[in-house]
Formats: structure tokens, sequence, C-alpha cells
């Protein structure tokens, strides 16, 4: 069992927030987005009845490498244009 493999801008841009202007905050939301999901469909997969030993490893695996990716996505530069935009709308 593989994960499907899509083209990374594809994804990256249906995940692009329309009301985002600043453009660092705008593509880090959305590689949030598609990163989420990735995560997302993974647990989906664990969940599954009939998954092998070794299809689970590969999950598992890539899992934890999702997870690894967001951890290293939301870190302080992350909060602080999310901070940036919230001044910009609340007085």
């Amino acid at each position: 069992m593989q994960v499907t493999e899509f083209p990374i801008n594809s994804l990256v841009n249906s995940y692009r927030p329309k009301t985002i202007a600043n453009p660092t905050l705008n593509t880090l939301i959305a590689e949030l987005g598609v990163e989420c999901q990735r995560v997302i469909m993974l647990v989906h997969q664990l969940q599954l009845p009939n998954i092998s030993d070794r299809q689970k490893v590969d999950v598992l695996a890539e899992l934890n490498a999702s997870i690894i990716h967001l951890q290293s996505h939301c870190d302080d530069d992350l909060q602080d244009l999310i901070a940036d935009e919230l001044e910009s709308i609340i007085p």
C-alpha cells in the first residue's frame, strides 16, 4: 500500500488560503494543509481491517515522517507570522 503521489504544486495551490496576503504565511498554511491531509489519509489506512504487517510498517514510517515534517513547520517563525496577521486584522 503506497500513498498516492500527487504533484505537490497542485496540492499546495488547492490549500492556499484566499484571504492571507502575506505570501510566506500563505505558502506555509497551504503546506500545512497538505501535510495534515496526508496524516489523515495515513490514519485512515491504519484503520483498514485487512492491513498486513508490512503495509502497517510502511504506513507507520510515512506517518512518522509526516509528524516530523509538521513539527519542523510549526515553529516560532510560523507562530510569529500568524501573530502578525492577527495584529493586522484586530486593531
